[in-house]
């Protein structure tokens, strides 16, 4: 019999779309049927966005995650000292920041104790970190920070469709600039070992071109002679199944097609336009490279519709089930 594990969600923003979204996404039994679900929030901000939404959850305070085996059908939520925060759906407010982060802090602690199998967690904004002068640019840096790790990824997850990025928060300018054959190599590692984790029989990785074409056998570009060929023949003869490089225009296409598990994007809008044109509302950002778990809803805080009721946990629903499969699959 497989462990239920205890899945860690951050609130994030209090101002943002993340309280009303868990409290849509903790009314589907099935998720309860497969884990233990541990809320880094705020109670107030819970109620006060979900009033009005029937069959809300039960919340119910705890202070730690094994507290809540014995509240199984209840919402464990952890405040920390953040219980008197201030809601005013849509508003920029820094100490909303400050006690987002905190709750991200927490849940990393606890998920290098083994204390929660899993993080996941709901939007913040950049412009809040830095108004609160908090020296991170968002989730992937903090946790890199306090995971002590060098090498990690960020990814997008949508079914069977995933991409994984070899650049993401940097101009385009210093994406090219930056490309190397042994950071490509780590890139399609940890690509290939995040397949690995959640057991998928037959891996077929697929590598993007840089330039148009795929560099046209160096009519546009000598990158893909001189960088991405050779980095792929090493992983190939390390054992890793990667092909390519392909044309960017038509890889993507192909792993909707089947023909790949993964597609390695070079730059961070090569790989999120394609996926969030087809799966906006199904998209995991997964951090890869860690060695915690943790996923992420692939949209922001919201702030237009915050309050509202109408913002949609599909994102988050999905988050919480990759974290799930990680989780049950981790060594």
């Amino acid at each position: 019999m497989i462990k239920k594990p205890v899945i860690g969600i951050t609130m994030g923003d209090i101002n943002g779309i993340g309280p009303e979204i868990i409290g849509k996404v903790l009314r589907r039994k099935e998720l309860f049927e497969l884990c233990f679900p541990v809320i880094l929030g705020n109670i107030n901000a819970y109620t006060y966005y979900n009033k009005n939404l029937p069959d809300l959850r039960e919340p119910i305070k705890i202070y730690s995650p094994e507290e809540i085996y014995r509240h199984p059908d209840k919402i464990g939520f952890i405040e920390l000292e953040y219980e008197q925060l201030h809601i005013h759906p849509g508003i920029l407010d820094p100490i909303n920041s400050t006690s987002a982060t905190a709750w991200i802090h927490q849940a990393v602690i606890w998920a290098l104790e083994k204390k929660l199998d899993a993080i996941v967690t709901c939007p913040i904004t950049k412009e809040g970190l830095a108004k609160a002068g908090i020296p991170f640019d968002g989730h992937t840096t903090m946790l890199a920070e306090w995971t002590n790790t060098k090498h990690y990824r960020m990814s997008l997850f949508a079914g069977e469709r995933r991409v994984v990025h070899h650049t993401a928060h940097m101009s385009l300018l210093n994406a090219i600039q930056s490309l190397n054959k042994n950071d490509l190599i780590k890139t399609i590692e940890i690509a290939h070992n995040a397949l690995t984790k959640i057991h998928i029989p037959e891996i077929k990785i697929g590598i993007a071109g840089l330039n148009p074409h795929a560099g046209e056998n160096g009519l546009f570009g000598n990158e893909e002679l001189e960088i991405i060929t050779p980095a792929i023949k090493e992983c190939n003869q390390n054992g890793i199944p990667c092909y390519g490089p392909y044309p960017p225009d038509t890889i993507f296409k192909r792993m909707f097609d089947g023909e790949f598990n993964m597609v390695i994007a070079m730059y961070h809008d090569q790989g999120h336009i394609p996926m969030k044109l087809i799966a906006m509302d199904e998209g995991v950002n997964v951090t890869l490279g860690l060695p915690i778990i943790r996923t992420s809803v692939d949209h922001g805080t919201a702030f237009d519709i915050a309050g509202k009721g109408i913002a949609r946990e599909h994102s988050l629903y999905n988050a919480i089930k990759l974290a799930i499969d990680f989780s049950t699959y981790k060594e």
